[in-house]
């Protein structure tokens, strides 16, 4: 990923993702996560793992 598509993602989950997950506990966030890899095989590996940790790095930021 280049410098920008990591901004454009980074943006898109604090747009999108970040608003509902502050209200959801850390379980919560990776079950819905794997549900999502589990149901779409086009993802590409370990992007699940990743997405979870932005999303929680950026939970606690910003509640920090």
């Amino acid at each position: 990923m280049t410098i920008e598509e990591q901004q454009i993602f980074i943006d898109k989950i604090k747009e999108t993702i970040l608003p509902i997950a502050i209200y959801l506990d850390d379980d919560s966030i990776k079950k819905i996560i794997k549900n999502v890899e589990d149901t779409n095989e086009n993802l590409p590996k370990g992007f699940a793992n990743m997405l979870y940790e932005q999303i929680i790095i950026m939970k606690y930021n910003r509640l920090g």
